[in-house]
């Protein structure tokens, strides 16, 4: 017997109660925001059109804000000799978005993760100094 497919109220439900557990676990814990992986797969084959294992349905679902920003590089690997770019998201609470953004801005400017594309050639270290 085939699976009976959900309706939009079973969805939006569904939806609710995401936005709930979300919203009592970041009071359960007293946190201002909720932060992970942006995607559990790093790249998709050329040609591939869906990629699953996204975290980033996790904000629409709930209906909170979130903002991706970047962590760094992946371990290299023979297709990617520099690693592949990875970012983490962080999901605030409901109304805070200023507070999210605040956040996502002190994690980027913590960590120096920038890497130049390896053909990309050097600045001059006048101009190398505004990119940091």
């Amino acid at each position: 017997m085939a699976p009976i497919p959900l309706t939009i109220k079973d969805r939006r439900m569904r939806m609710d109660e995401i936005k709930i557990e979300v919203a009592n676990l970041m009071a359960k814990n007293q946190l201002d925001a909720l932060v992970y992986p942006h995607q559990k797969c790093l790249v998709l084959p050329i040609g591939a059109n869906l990629q699953k294992n996204r975290n980033s349905i996790i904000a629409p679902l709930a209906g909170f804000p979130a903002i991706e920003v970047p962590a760094g590089f992946s371990t290299p690997t023979t297709n990617a000799p520099v690693g592949v770019p990875v970012g983490v998201e962080l999901l605030g609470r409901a109304w805070a978005k200023p507070e999210l953004i605040r956040l996502a801005f002190g994690f980027k400017q913590a960590p120096h993760l920038r890497k130049p594309p390896v053909s990309t050639p050097a600045l001059a270290a006048s101009q190398s100094a505004k990119f940091r």
